[in-house]
């Protein structure tokens, strides 16, 4: 009788750590899965919510940082779900182009994958350039060049453009290197530099500024919405200049085509006073894009940009 009791106790005990082990991996996957949901989804979706001041500000990307989603990262993406065919049977996407459709399909023998490569890069050589924002003030944000290129990487990526944007922080790096805003395109230089030799597909590489004039100068109407003008600026003190202003006029001549009160030309700049190269005899494919001015809004940034990103996808096409 001892014995099994001994047994049944054993049993029991076993069963209760099964039970115990399934209860807390049950947990752990829904934790992991709850704290892997994007409440924004993009950062436009985050930036609307501001400006229509709602509770937005209190959205962020939730990250599980326990054990096992560190063990399940290694497994797939849970915002993937391409990922979880890939690492577990093998499979592999087939490859797409800008357009969103298969090219180049493969015999079943084959691997195919995704064409990851990026097509554009934007970066902002005066990050600290700001828009107007005032729906965003309550919550101790100042929307800026670097939140227009969120955006525009947004649009872009809707559009399946490949896109990166520069994440550093150049104002951080410009004062622990004793850097005044003069050195702000020597600062930069360094960054783009690197990521221009490890993408050499790029078609498209912009600077995105904003100008400083009055707002009734910068801003027009298109489609009933308040829109921020565009200008571009090219430097012609370096030998290929002619290269880049090519490339920016046949861009430039698109948009205007469409929307011609909304860009404000191409402006060629050097001699005194002027930076005269804007890093862009790093690559002739690199194009300086002020859209808007500090008096302008974010929004009229927003809707600016929804205008253009169709059309850099045509120009991509055309390139």
């Amino acid at each position: 009788m001892k014995k099994v009791k001994t047994v049944k106790r054993r049993k029991f005990k076993f069963r209760l750590l099964v039970y115990a082990f399934l209860v807390f991996l049950g947990y752990q996957v829904s934790y992991n899965v709850i704290m892997n949901i994007k409440l924004a989804n993009t950062n436009e979706d985050f930036i609307k919510g501001l400006l229509a001041d709602s509770n937005y500000h209190i959205l962020y990307e939730k990250k599980a940082n326990n054990l096992l989603s560190k063990a399940f990262s290694y497994l797939f993406d849970i915002n993937k779900p391409v990922s979880i065919l890939e690492n577990t049977f093998h499979f592999k996407a087939n490859k797409t182009d800008n357009t969103g459709y298969v090219t180049n399909p493969k015999k079943p023998d084959e691997q195919i994958t995704f064409d990851t490569s990026p097509l554009v890069y934007i970066y902002n050589s005066h990050q600290a350039e700001s828009y107007q924002g005032k729906a965003l003030e309550a919550y101790n944000i100042k929307p800026g060049v670097m939140m227009a290129s969120y955006l525009l990487e947004d649009k872009l990526e809707k559009l399946n453009i490949n896109t990166i944007v520069l994440e550093d922080n150049l104002v951080d790096y410009m004062n622990l290197n004793n850097m005044n805003h003069a050195k702000s395109y020597l600062a930069s230089r360094e960054f783009i530099s690197k990521t221009i030799n490890e993408n050499p597909d790029l078609k498209l590489i912009i600077d995105l500024h904003r100008d400083s004039i009055p707002k009734e100068k910068s801003t027009t109407v298109i489609n009933n919405k308040s829109c921020a003008k565009i200008v571009f600026v090219i430097g012609n003190e370096y030998d290929s200049y002619e290269q880049n202003l090519e490339m920016t006029n046949k861009l430039n001549n698109m948009i205007k085509e469409k929307y011609p009160e909304l860009t404000r030309g191409v402006l060629i700049k050097g001699g005194a006073g002027s930076n005269g190269v804007y890093n862009q005899d790093l690559n002739p494919k690199i194009t300086l894009i002020e859209i808007g001015s500090d008096s302008n809004t974010i929004d009229e940034v927003l809707n600016t940009i929804e205008l253009i990103s169709p059309i850099i996808g045509e120009f991509l096409n055309a390139a």
